[in-house]
């Protein structure tokens, strides 16, 4: 394991031309089921840390709810989850996002809305080769500030002892068309309930980000 999780790292330094968006599947994470994330983010350039975390808990079948945690260098945010998703079959599904955040800082003071749609599907039979699709539109009060498509390809390859490596690529283009379609490539190691993910983006500018993040899911039964 620890080799593997080595040479991921060594991967995530040398990819040239990507934009990093860690994907989100359609579907739900069934009932009373818990589910966690938090990940790392390191801006070189302007040595600047964010951190990102959720958790959230299955609500019949179909929804999830939940909270999470971003800070930054000067401020910090919670948001509000309310997540709901189905799967129609193998090769198609769909899940919805809305999540209010409010300023710590700012005496919890609203601070923008963020929406999202995700889907996803197998195209190979086996379920090794798989699309993913991630719709992100963010707003404040006034305007709309960013809507953001990410589109991955993906494939499992199975390790010894259950363990699967999976690594992704694909494009990230802006709805509002102001700045340049980008790749995207990343890749994550699964153990059991765990997935340990690497991404980046903006290696072509002064300020690349570096994302090292972890994901749970704890079933009930």
């Amino acid at each position: 394991m620890k080799k593997i999780i080595i040479a991921l790292l060594v991967c995530l330094l040398t990819i040239v031309c990507v934009k990093a968006q860690i994907p989100n599947f359609g579907g739900s994470i069934g009932n009373q089921n818990l589910y966690a994330y938090t990940s790392m983010k390191y801006r070189a350039g302007i040595n600047s840390w964010e951190t990102y975390s959720t958790i959230q808990f299955g609500v019949l079948n179909y929804f999830q709810i939940g909270t999470d945690l971003y800070t930054c260098t000067n401020t910090s945010y919670v948001g509000y989850v309310l997540r709901g998703g189905y799967k129609f079959n193998p090769s198609f599904n769909i899940g919805a996002q809305i999540t209010p955040s409010f300023n710590l800082s700012n005496k919890h003071k609203y601070g923008f809305l963020t929406s999202a749609l995700y889907m996803n599907g197998e195209i190979t039979n086996d379920g090794r080769l798989f699309w993913v699709t991630n719709t992100w539109i963010e707003s404040n009060n006034y305007s709309l500030t960013s809507a953001n498509q990410w589109s991955y390809l993906g494939y499992t390859f199975n390790l010894p002892n259950n363990k699967k490596i999976t690594p992704m690529f694909g494009a990230i283009h802006s709805w509002k068309f102001d700045k340049p379609v980008d790749l995207s490539l990343g890749a994550y190691y699964t153990c059991k309930n765990i997935n340990l993910y690497v991404w980046t983006n903006d290696l072509f500018t002064k300020k690349p980000r570096f994302v090292l993040a972890l994901e749970f899911t704890f079933s009930n039964k």
